[in-house]
């Protein structure tokens, strides 16, 4: 039994070893690269074109200068228009009117939510609105809409309170899952950086780690049967 096992941890060893040289040498070289880099946003652009001044726009709009779009949908029910300008801002407003819908109200919020809602039949506990990070598992845009759920896993959702966007919906099951990311990329707080020192360092010890186990466990195998021979006859 002691055999089996010493040579069934061997293979294992060597199996599970090769996932765990690759996950913590592709981790250590992750965390060398900047996010910015990756995802090009150096070099690339993501600001939205503004309108040009021939466009047809609404009669009511007075500040035409910034605007990036304009565009007709449903809310809660309802035909709006919605406006985004260039420095990021939303606007609600009545398409005929112009009349300023923006920010919406907590009952408007709630009409929002429980349209949103598809899971087991469930009420509306409560909406606050929020203007600063509710920990990690909301960020923004603010101002927000938290509409609280009252079913089973504490869903909550985030509404723009400009845009009347559903922006997030966080669960028991999501928050979890955060707690879990932030003990495997070692950022504990804020649960999104991926290139701390901490990761890096285990990273590479991790990696050295590995590879040492491979050469010991190389030096542990059983020996080639014709080498075996090789000694026994040259004895």
């Amino acid at each position: 039994m002691h055999v089996f096992s010493s040579k069934l941890h061997k293979w294992l060893a060597l199996l599970i070893g090769a996932q765990v040289l690759l996950w913590m040498g592709t981790g250590a070289l992750m965390s060398f690269l900047d996010l910015e880099e990756v995802r090009s946003e150096h070099i690339v652009s993501r600001a939205a074109q503004i309108l040009p001044a021939g466009a047809e726009l609404p009669e009511w709009l007075e500040r035409q200068d910034d605007v990036v779009s304009v565009a007709t949908r449903a809310l809660d029910g309802k035909v709006v228009t919605e406006v985004r300008r260039a420095d990021g801002g939303v606007t609600l407003h009545d398409p005929h009117s112009g009349r300023l819908l923006s920010p919406i109200s907590a009952a408007t919020a709630r009409a929002i939510a429980r349209r949103a809602w598809i899971g087991p039949e469930t009420s509306v506990a409560g909406a606050r609105l929020v203007e600063r990070d509710v920990g990690t598992e909301f960020r923004g845009p603010f101002p927000a809409w938290q509409i609280t759920y009252d079913d089973r896993d504490a869903t909550r959702v985030y509404i723009d309170a400009s845009s009347g966007t559903v922006l997030s919906a966080r669960s028991d099951t999501w928050r979890l899952f955060d707690f879990i990311w932030g003990l495997h990329i070692m950022d504990w707080t804020q649960r999104d950086r991926i290139n701390s020192w901490w990761l890096l360092l285990f990273g590479i010890v991790g990696t050295f780690i590995a590879l040492s186990g491979f050469v010991l466990l190389a030096n542990r195998l059983p020996r080639i049967g014709w080498l075996r021979g090789k000694r026994k006859s040259g004895s």
